[in-house]
């Protein structure tokens, strides 16, 4: 019998992963967070939810260094997906290790394999409180399927579930009828997107960050410029 020797984590640590991680994904800057997380995980015991933003932030960090980073790539995904598939064997109802082992097999192209995955987990999330999102994970599937129809029905059911002040849902809509060459759909987000961008790095979690500075919203502000401007 395996003894684990592994402390119970303070609330101190909770809290300082739970920010580190927020960040991550708001910034997309997932080494940081890894690190600290690899640090602390081989001191204390990790709770499913901490287990899964770890191997959520594996797989982030692995598809955004893609097959340009070949090593770097496949050793987080396995990492990710070791993580996953020990969750799942802990609670098979916790959905959130569905939709990261859909996400491995979207990582390597397998995106009808995926999409089961994906669907699976959310079916699991409707019988729960509803807090939690998935449509948009399933949309992106359908996409890369160049099933475009599919594609804009779940993503306007993600805009449907979250709330209307959500930036990122906003910004996937504006950013799926930009890729569609859609420019009055595209414009009608664009618009909203430019209200909510003004907002959305006033939040708290990003404090100091200078995000409206960064690289990531100049770049939604020129897409922005680019299709007021198309639309005359």
């Amino acid at each position: 019998m395996q003894v684990n020797n592994k402390a119970e984590m303070p609330q101190a640590i909770k809290e300082k992963l739970s920010v580190a991680r927020g960040i991550a994904m708001s910034n997309l800057k997932y080494q940081k967070a890894i690190d600290l997380y690899e640090i602390y995980y081989g001191e204390y015991i990790f709770d499913l939810n901490q287990k899964y933003r770890m191997a959520m932030l594996y797989d982030h960090r692995a598809m955004q260094v893609g097959e340009k980073a070949k090593e770097v790539f496949n050793s987080y995904l396995k990492k990710a997906e070791n993580l996953y598939r020990e969750i799942f064997k802990e609670s098979p109802s916790y959905f959130h290790a569905l939709y990261g082992i859909g996400r491995l097999y979207s990582a390597r192209g397998d995106y009808k394999t995926a999409l089961k995955f994906q669907i699976k987990a959310y079916k699991i999330m409707l019988k729960t409180p509803r807090k939690e999102r998935g449509a948009l994970a399933i949309g992106s599937l359908y996409e890369s399927l160049e099933n475009y129809k599919k594609a804009e029905e779940w993503y306007l059911r993600e805009y449907r579930d979250t709330p209307k002040d959500d930036f990122g849902t906003v910004l996937n809509l504006f950013q799926f009828y930009k890729r569609q060459n859609n420019l009055k759909k595209a414009l009608r987000y664009a618009i909203v997107l430019e209200r909510l961008v003004k907002s959305e790095y006033k939040k708290k979690i990003y404090k100091g960050m200078k995000m409206n500075s960064s690289g990531f919203v100049k770049e939604i502000k020129k897409s922005i410029r680019e299709i007021k401007k198309r639309a005359g």
